[in-house]
């Protein structure tokens, strides 16, 4: 049985639970975001000196989510949607 994806009002969202009022934009490519392809993932970044800050980042697609870069050594090594089994992994992969 096929599924598809329900469509989320962005503009009218519990903080809480995703982060943001509202969501609008991609954090990587500005394009417009859309309930149904919206992709919510956690990186790492240096943000300054040494500062390493766990940043949410809302893609518009699966490339988005693909073209963001490398964490820092000893952080989860990809985009990840959190949980208590995340941490440093050997490879890339996209997320679930």
């Amino acid at each position: 049985m096929a599924t598809t994806a329900q469509a989320v009002d962005l503009e009218d969202l519990d903080p809480g639970v995703r982060g943001a009022a509202a969501i609008r934009a991609c954090s990587v490519c500005a394009h417009p975001v859309r309930g149904v392809n919206l992709r919510q993932v956690w990186i790492s970044l240096r943000t300054s000196g040494s500062d390493v800050l766990p940043l949410l980042v809302n893609a518009c697609s699966t490339a988005c989510a693909d073209a963001l870069p490398e964490p820092p050594e000893g952080y989860a090594r990809m985009p990840h949607t959190g949980g208590p089994n995340v941490g440093p992994q050997p490879t890339r992969e996209r997320p679930r």
